[in-house]
């Protein structure tokens, strides 16, 4: 769906729903274990890019099992008395799926971050960058219509100046392009200059 979004890379996982005012982020990843709502308004327009090493935890780990396997062999084809060059050939192959593992691991993975009120990023793979993007794309795209529905319309009680302000900000917060606030100025322009009871 949508307006849902799930990663899952390793051992981390995140959860994202655009709800109708808001984000909803669920992190359980190496650096955070959050759940929390971030407001439309907290979301900026900014998003960079950070890449991250893997974890050396993982290194360790497929190191020691390397160790360990390679320990295993020594002892089997001493204790049976086989020649050392099948234990070699046993643990080339092994190295050589070490070293791939381990070139994984350094190369990382890549967050692609929004500037927000509270933490907000998105663990980026091959495989889901093209499903992140267009899930970015349509939270921006909800944020402002959120907006554009809240405060793009003329209200006859508020004054002249606190309407322009409203739609000067939608307008450099990039909510609204310059057409939509030409068409809207104009519309309240004519509104406040051919409405008798209106007051500048």
């Amino acid at each position: 769906m949508e307006n849902k979004l799930e990663i899952k890379y390793r051992n981390q996982k995140q959860s994202f729903e655009i709800l109708e005012d808001s984000l909803f982020v669920h992190l359980n990843t190496l650096k955070h274990q959050l759940e929390y709502k971030i407001p439309f308004e907290e979301i900026k327009n900014d998003i960079y890019t950070i890449r991250n090493k893997g974890d050396k935890k993982d290194a360790f780990l497929y190191f020691s099992i390397f160790i360990n396997i390679v320990l295993l062999f020594f002892v089997f084809f001493e204790n049976y008395k086989i020649d050392l060059i099948y234990v070699y050939s046993g643990i080339f192959p092994l190295t050589l799926i070490l070293s791939f593992a381990l070139n994984d691991i350094n190369k990382g993975f890549e967050e692609k971050h929004i500037e927000s009120s509270k933490i907000l990023y998105f663990i980026c793979s091959k495989k889901n960058k093209i499903e992140i993007d267009i899930f970015i794309k349509t939270l921006f795209e909800k944020r402002n219509a959120y907006f554009k529905n809240k405060c793009f319309l003329i209200d006859p009680i508020l004054p002249y100046n606190v309407q322009y302000e409203r739609y000067i900000w939608l307008y450099t917060n990039k909510y609204i392009d310059e057409n939509e606030f030409e068409i809207i100025k104009e519309d309240l322009d004519k509104y406040f200059n051919f409405n008798p009871n209106s007051i500048v």
